[in-house]
């Protein structure tokens, strides 16, 4: 009788537990991440494109906290909090679909270049948006380094600004303008003329390259003349 007694005790508790048990299951997290040295923001111009563009693509990668189904699922991202940058005009944040088996994706930010860039820096705050297949993830430091972030900071603009590197390089180019910088890039397909970038042979090289594009300008077009009014030199 005690041995029958005890079974069903045994069978009673056994019985709790599995109603303890949660069968809820939710939609599975995604962020966007980054590696353990790499920035949390990004800026971009399109003033340093060798060859002008109405638009251009900048990736994010993105991660699932959950696990791997075995379908596609909707991955969806909004301008969050903080944003300047107008949809349509400065930016497009397509929905994507992270393939069957994936965990990690890279989103597509469509940039695009808007009149007012030239005189204006638009700041796009890309976010994740929750939806039918995913909600926003757990955020922070991970294991091996890298972080999981809920959003994505962009600065989007059509201008240059001096490099702080410049005075390094004067001798070589001559003083800084933007109208002057552009033509560089057009000539070279460069976008960093540091001394660590361009090296010995670029110092006394991209000078003599440029005069000659110049030059070549110049017998079309007459002078190249910069945003202060000053004829463009090397």
């Amino acid at each position: 009788m005690k041995y029958l007694l005890f079974l069903n005790i045994l069978f009673l508790m056994a019985a709790c537990k599995k109603e303890n048990i949660s069968t809820y299951k939710g939609p599975d997290g995604i962020t966007f991440y980054v590696d353990e040295y790499e920035p949390d923001s990004l800026s971009y111009s399109f003033a340093y494109s060798p060859v002008p563009k109405n638009r251009d693509t900048v990736f994010l990668k993105m991660r699932v906290v959950g696990a791997a189904a075995d379908y596609p699922r909707v991955i969806s991202v909004t301008a969050g909090a903080g944003s300047t940058a107008r949809q349509g005009k400065d930016y497009e944040l397509p929905e994507i679909t992270l393939p069957a088996g994936a965990l990690t994706v890279l989103y597509p930010v469509v940039l695009l270049n808007s009149p007012e860039m030239t005189t204006t820096t638009f700041r796009l705050v890309a976010q994740v948006a929750p939806g039918k297949d995913f909600q926003v993830g757990a955020t922070g430091r991970e294991t091996g380094g890298t972080t999981s972030l809920e959003k994505i900071i962009i600065d989007v603009s059509n201008k240059i600004i001096k490099p702080s590197y410049w005075d390094e390089v004067e001798s070589a180019f001559g003083a800084f303008s933007e109208r002057k910088f552009r033509f560089m890039v057009q000539v070279t397909g460069l976008s960093d003329f540091s001394s660590d970038a361009i090296g010995v042979d670029g110092y006394y090289n991209l000078p003599v390259k440029l005069r000659n594009a110049l030059a070549e300008y110049e017998a079309v077009n007459g002078p190249l003349i910069d945003e202060s009014g000053n004829v463009v030199t090397f």
